[in-house]
């Protein structure tokens, strides 16, 4: 029973994003052309950096199993 209240956290999720991406299509907004900006992608970058650097620091901090 504990499978279906998992499932429907997904399944919002992935209503949000596509009713947010309807939205952002209705007011014009471009998702290709923001992403292809060299601007947009040296702060994707950055930030994927980072995460990738907090990931491995709690991976460390973590007792392995």
């Amino acid at each position: 029973m504990k499978k279906i209240n998992e499932n429907r956290g997904v399944v919002k999720a992935v209503l949000l994003i596509v009713i947010a991406l309807v939205v952002l299509g209705y007011l014009g907004y471009n998702l290709r052309d923001i992403i292809s900006s060299p601007s947009v992608r040296d702060n994707l970058a950055y930030a994927w950096g980072l995460v990738v650097k907090l990931w491995n620091a709690v991976k460390n901090i973590l007792p392995a199993q």
